[in-house]
């Protein structure tokens, strides 16, 4: 199942929050995996990218 990429809401520093998802928008990906969601199993960068 592939949802949408959203920066945490529980995060207590926002501009980290941003910057690490920007780094993370920034990659070339086709899968990514995060601890309290399902993962993306294709177009994972263009769907950080859109959320970034």
């Amino acid at each position: 199942m592939d949802g949408k990429a959203i920066p945490g809401v529980f995060n207590t520093d926002r501009e980290k929050l941003l910057e690490s998802f920007g780094r993370l928008a920034a990659l070339d990906v086709e899968i990514a995996c995060f601890g309290h969601t399902d993962p993306f199993t294709r177009d994972a960068g263009k769907k950080l990218r859109a959320a970034a």
